[in-house]
């Protein structure tokens, strides 16, 4: 049994979205047991590339504040890591784009554990107010068929 089997889809305009860091397919429901229309879809082929892909060159050096020392610069995050918080963003932009022009009334959100996170903090506070569940759960790669059994 799924995480997704006890819960009703919201019986209001609603957007469901499948995505994962390099991936997204955004649906709209307008009743709870209706047929989904798709909206769009939008990917990001770098996102899916391996973290060795983004940096192949040694860190910088940098002098100390205080001192005669160099030190090598680190980065706070991976490119890879900043290519999924990039299209985190990218998702966000739709969703709260939807949500500001009352396109939809409810976000459902089944994303990748990875994204969720940042997707969620890019979320507007109405787009947040609006979503009645986030779930992470990558389906991304699965038919809309597939995904609707989740609800079932």
């Amino acid at each position: 049994m799924n995480g997704l089997a006890n819960f009703l889809l919201p019986n209001e305009p609603t957007c469901i979205v499948a995505c994962s860091a390099g991936s997204a397919r955004f649906w709209l429901s307008e009743t709870r047991f209706g047929d989904w229309k798709l909206l769009t879809e939008i990917s990001d082929d770098q996102a899916a590339n391996r973290g060795a892909e983004f940096s192949s060159d040694r860190p910088g050096r940098s002098f100390d504040i205080v001192g005669e020392g160099r030190h090598a610069m680190s980065q706070k995050v991976s490119g890879q890591e900043h290519q999924t918080m990039q299209f985190a963003r990218d998702i966000a932009s739709f969703l709260n784009g939807a949500i500001a022009a009352s396109k939809v009334t409810s976000l459902v959100i089944l994303a990748a554990p990875a994204v969720l996170g940042y997707l969620r903090s890019e979320l507007s506070d109405s787009a947040l107010r609006a979503v009645s569940l986030s779930h992470p759960i990558n389906l991304a790669n699965l038919e809309e068929a597939e995904i609707r059994e989740y609800f079932e």
